[in-house]
């Protein structure tokens, strides 16, 4: 004990008091006396090339006041151009493409909101090209709806934000003759359509996990003179909070349904559920939170095939089409809860058209402590 002294005093006279910059900061918070850069990704000294002395580098939420604009612990993690400084309530209608309330950040192709604290306490319909994030320094509280979910109005179909992803959605086989399209594949894979007059069924793709946040794959249209439409795949959103989460209300991206074959066609596949994304310390879900697959339209043939349906529940398939056509193949019911997979869509019979596959399960991701008494379909992952 009596040389320690020495020792220790020698090693601090020669040990730099600043701290030395270079460590990443994606995955931690920057060493006191550092700040992250948002072009770097490393850690800084106050005023270098990315940071300034009013930023910090929490790899989660964090608190506003400490000047903490780098959120994220999961697959999404950004830096804020600025930290948030008010609170934010989200109701009514948002696109993602136009809406002045996307904050500047380290990069592209998101819409971030952020604040404080963030609430949606009605219902929110968000649309748009780009996916949706949520960021608060503090809580966020879903008391009402948050809709990313895209859904088969008659003809038309209304896509749900971020749900635009078809150029990373491939691997289905076509439909040929009459055949039914097959269902979209994202968490889950989608239901392979029906046979019609003699084609063969047409495979959905085996699902791939994405590393990335993104929106669901649709469903592919079925074929023949007049076939039915494929149903658009949920859309995407993300939530990250520095404090906690908590959930009364619900979070739906769920894909649309397939549109039924107007006559001598195959019907339309459904579309898979999208992404939903939650990180924070605390997560806590007294409501619903479903990504769930639309259901397949059925083939049309003397008469008109019916649409599916689309997405109403978390606790319940959305179902195929059917009792439109009596020679059509009925659509296949989209996934829900652990049924992860869409419906094989129904064969004809005679020279009509087949069913379109129901649509395959979105996917959920959770980072944080979970408290569940409320539905999560599919299961989270």
């Amino acid at each position: 004990m009596t040389r320690a002294f020495p020792i220790f005093a020698a090693l601090a006279a020669c040990y730099a008091p600043a701290p030395q910059p270079g460590s990443p900061c994606d995955n931690a918070p920057c060493p006191s006396g550092l700040v992250c850069s948002p072009a770097t990704r490393v850690c800084e000294l106050p005023g270098g090339s990315g940071g300034d002395a009013g930023t910090g580098g929490d790899g989660g939420g964090g608190d506003a006041e400490a000047g903490t604009r780098c959120y994220g612990t999961g697959i999404l993690k950004l830096c804020l151009a600025a930290p948030p400084d008010r609170s934010v309530l989200l109701n009514g209608t948002l696109n993602t493409d136009t809406s002045t309330m996307c904050a500047p950040y380290d990069g592209t192709g998101l819409c971030v909101v952020a604040g404080t604290e963030v609430g949606v306490t009605s219902n929110l319909r968000a649309t748009g090209s780009r996916p949706l994030v949520l960021i608060s320094a503090g809580s966020i509280a879903i008391t009402g709806t948050l809709d990313v979910a895209s859904r088969r109005v008659g003809t038309a179909v209304s896509v749900g934000a971020g749900a635009t992803s078809a150029a990373t959605c491939t691997g289905a086989t076509a439909p040929m003759l009459k055949a039914g399209g097959p269902g979209g594949s994202f968490g889950g894979r989608g239901g392979d359509g029906g046979i019609g007059d003699g084609g063969p069924a047409a495979a959905a793709p085996v699902p791939a996990a994405p590393a990335v946040l993104r929106g669901g794959c649709a469903g592919l249209a079925g074929a023949g003179t007049s076939p039915g439409g494929g149903g658009a795949g949920g859309g995407a959103v993300y939530l990250i909070a520095g404090s906690d989460i908590g959930l009364t209300g619900s979070i739906n991206a769920s894909g649309a349904a397939g549109g039924g074959g107007p006559s001598e066609g195959g019907g339309g596949g459904g579309g898979s559920g999208g992404m939903i994304g939650l990180d924070a310390p605390s997560i806590i879900i007294n409501g619903a939170v479903f990504a769930n697959g639309g259901g397949g339209g059925e083939g049309g043939g003397a008469a008109a095939g019916n649409d599916g349906a689309n997405v109403v529940m978390p606790t319940a398939p959305a179902a195929g089409g059917s009792g439109g056509a009596p020679n059509g193949g009925d659509g296949g019911a989209g996934a829900y809860g652990a049924i992860l997979a869409g419906g094989r869509g129904g064969d004809n019979t005679s020279s009509a058209g087949g069913g379109g596959g129901g649509g395959g399960a979105g996917l959920i991701a959770v980072f944080g402590s979970l408290i569940s008494m409320g539905p999560i379909s599919p299961p989270p992952r």
